[in-house]
Parts: C-alpha cells; sequence; structure tokens
C-alpha cells in the first residue's frame, strides 16, 4: 500500500495580502499575524460555522483589548504584559443577558442545562459559560441555584405551601437538597429563615392595625 496515504496532509497557509505586509513591515507584527491565523481557522474549520464564529469574536475581544493597554505595555515586562491580555473578558451582549436571565426564571421548577442557555444566547456552549462567567461573576449552576433560592423565599414569606414542595417548585430535588442549598447561599438554616420572617411580618401587620 502506498505510504502517501498515510501522510498528515500538510497545512498550506494563505499568501499574507499586501495591506497585512504593510502592517507588518509598519510594525504591527501581532495584528497581522492574527488576521492570517484567522484566515487560516476559518478555512480549516468552514463546517463548522458557529465555531468559526466563536472563535472570531473572542479573538476580536482580545486584540481589542490588546490594542488599547499597547501604551501601558510598552514600560512593562513580558510577563505582566501577558497577565493582562490573558485577562482579557468576554462579555454577553444586553440581549443575550435579557434571554439568558428569561430562561432561567422560566424554567425554575425544571432542569436547565447550560447548553439551553447557550442556545437561547446563539453561542457554543464553551464560550458561552465563559462569558456568562465574565458577565455575571460566577458560573451559570452557581447563578441558577440563587435564582432558585430567591423565588423560594418569596413563597417562604408569601404562603403557607410546605417546604417539601416550594423545594419541588423551585426546581430542587427533595426538601433536604433545598435546605442544603439555602443554607450554603443565605448562611440561615431555613425553618429558622421562615419563622423569623412570619414574626416580623405579624408584627409589622400589627403595628399597621394601631396606626
Amino acid at each position: 500500500m502506498d505510504s502517501a496515504a498515510f501522510e498528515t496532509p500538510r497545512l498550506r497557509l494563505p499568501p499574507v495580502p499586501p495591506s497585512m505586509e504593510r502592517a507588518a513591515h509598519g510594525g504591527d507584527r501581532l495584528t497581522a499575524a492574527a488576521d492570517r491565523l484567522l484566515r487560516v481557522a476559518s478555512d480549516m474549520l468552514a463546517p463548522d460555522r458557529q465555531s468559526v464564529v466563536d472563535c472570531l469574536s473572542l479573538a476580536l475581544a482580545r486584540l481589542r483589548r490588546a490594542d488599547g493597554d499597547r501604551e501601558s505595555f510598552a514600560n512593562e515586562g513580558p510577563e505582566e504584559a501577558g497577565r493582562k491580555v490573558g485577562s482579557a473578558k468576554t462579555r454577553l451582549a444586553a440581549w443575550q443577558v435579557r434571554r439568558v436571565t428569561a430562561h432561567v426564571d422560566a424554567h425554575l421548577a425544571g432542569s436547565i442545562r447550560n447548553r439551553d442557555l447557550a442556545a437561547a444566547a446563539k453561542l457554543s456552549c464553551g464560550y458561552f459559560c465563559q462569558a456568562f462567567k465574565d458577565s455575571f461573576g460566577c458560573p451559570p449552576h452557581a447563578y441558577i441555584m440563587r435564582r432558585r433560592v430567591q423565588r423560594a423565599k418569596e413563597l417562604l414569606e408569601t404562603t403557607d405551601t410546605p417546604l417539601s414542595e416550594i423545594a419541588l417548585d423551585c426546581g430542587f430535588s427533595d426538601q433536604s437538597h433545598f435546605s442544603r442549598i439555602f443554607r450554603r447561599v443565605t448562611g440561615e438554616v431555613l425553618r429558622l429563615w421562615r419563622h423569623r420572617h412570619r414574626i416580623d411580618e405579624a408584627m409589622s401587620l400589627v403595628v399597621a392595625e394601631e396606626r
């Protein structure tokens, strides 16, 4: 059998356009190299258009951050400059935040998967998770748990629904799971929290009636 059939195809870089050559000669070699590599990535990933879009968006965000910090990098060592470029944030757009939070609130009683949230934001799952964390300061799972606890607080304050039912209505697997997450998020014991807020509500009603 011809051994050539097993050879790994060599990557052939596309020619550098004159505009990129001028940019490189002008000193902006980073941008020229990035543009060239992005063209290669686009050609190689053509069957997966969404991945191309995500990769290009992330690269553009990093290049903009690097361009904005270029002057400060001039007086810093390579380690400090590299740390700043690596810390560039990729945040969700305002419309994506609205769609994602609306999806979470509409499905608190059921299962909420990262891939469903990513689909609502029209992003790949991996890119979405990083952008979500940069936007909200926490991973999607932590945000969902906080929203479930917030919804549970509303039910605890305004209804006499048993804790076991509130747990299921807010997406917890059972009352034990509900109690554990509630304490982790609020730092308080579930039953004591409900009892204290009921007392506070009763006292508020008494004061209102006396007036």
